[in-house]
C-alpha cells in the first residue's frame, strides 16, 4: 500500500513537472514575439522613461510590488501571500483570455511559471512598459479603462506627460482596486490612498521627494 502511494506520489510530481516545463518553453518562444506584435501595432505608446524617479517608484507602492527590481517575476518572499506581481499582471493578459485562478489554483501556478521564465526573456524596463499601456484602471460610463494614457484622458481629459504629481497618484492609487479607490467615484478613498503612497514613497526617498528636491535618488531600484 505504501509503495502504490509513494509511486502515484512520484507519478503526479513527475507530470506536474512536464506540465510546469511544457509552460515554460511556450512562454520562452511566445514572450518576444508577442511583444514585437505589440510594439509593431502601436499599442505601447508611452515608455517608462518618460516618468521621474519618483513616479516610478510611486507606481511600484501603489501595485504593492516594491521589490519589481529584484525579484524574478514571482516575489513569493515579498509583499503579502498570493499578491500578483507586475510580472504576473502582464502575464494575465498576455497568456489568458480572462484570467481566474481555476480548480486548485491550476491557473495560478501556470501563470508563475509563466511569469517566471517571461522575466528572465523581456527587460524590466519593457515590462514596465507593458504594464503601464496596458493595466486595467477602473472604468469610465461602463467602459473599461487599460493603460495610464487612456486613463488620463478618461479621468482627467489631458495626455498622461501633462498630469501633475496629485493628478498621477490618483490613477496610481486605483491600482489596488479600481472599484473602491475610484478616482472619480470613489473620491475620498482615493484621496485616502494616494496619501498612503506619497507617504511610503516619501519614507523610502526621503522628505521632499515629492516635489522633485530628494535628498538621495529616487529610484526604484534603491528599495
Amino acid at each position: 500500500m505504501q509503495k502504490r502511494l509513494f509511486l502515484a506520489g512520484l507519478t503526479i510530481v513527475a507530470a506536474l513537472l512536464v506540465w510546469a516545463a511544457w509552460v515554460a518553453g511556450i512562454t520562452y518562444m511566445r514572450a518576444p514575439r508577442l511583444v514585437t506584435e505589440l510594439e509593431n501595432t502601436g499599442a505601447l505608446p508611452f515608455s517608462p522613461t518618460e516618468l521621474s524617479r519618483y513616479r516610478i517608484c510611486a507606481l511600484l507602492v501603489g501595485d504593492g510590488d516594491n521589490t519589481f527590481y529584484r525579484h524574478h517575476g514571482i516575489g513569493l518572499a515579498d509583499g503579502p501571500p498570493g499578491h500578483t506581481t507586475i510580472t504576473q499582471a502582464i502575464g494575465k493578459r498576455l497568456f489568458f483570455d480572462g484570467f481566474s485562478p481555476g480548480l486548485l489554483h491550476h491557473r495560478k501556478i501556470k501563470l508563475m511559471v509563466a511569469a517566471w521564465v517571461f522575466d528572465r526573456r523581456i527587460s524590466k524596463e519593457t515590462q514596465l512598459r507593458l504594464f503601464l499601456n496596458r493595466v486595467y484602471i477602473g472604468s469610465l460610463e461602463g467602459k473599461p479603462v487599460f493603460g495610464f494614457p487612456a486613463a488620463a484622458t478618461a479621468y482627467y481629459g489631458k495626455p498622461l506627460g501633462q498630469l501633475s504629481d496629485s493628478e498621477y497618484l490618483g490613477l496610481v492609487a486605483m491600482l489596488e482596486a479600481p472599484n473602491r479607490d475610484h478616482v472619480i467615484l470613489q473620491p475620498k478613498a482615493n484621496d485616502k490612498r494616494a496619501a498612503w503612497i506619497r507617504q511610503q514613497v516619501q519614507r523610502a526617498c526621503g522628505e521632499g521627494c515629492f516635489q522633485g528636491e530628494a535628498p538621495v535618488p529616487c529610484s526604484a531600484a534603491t528599495y
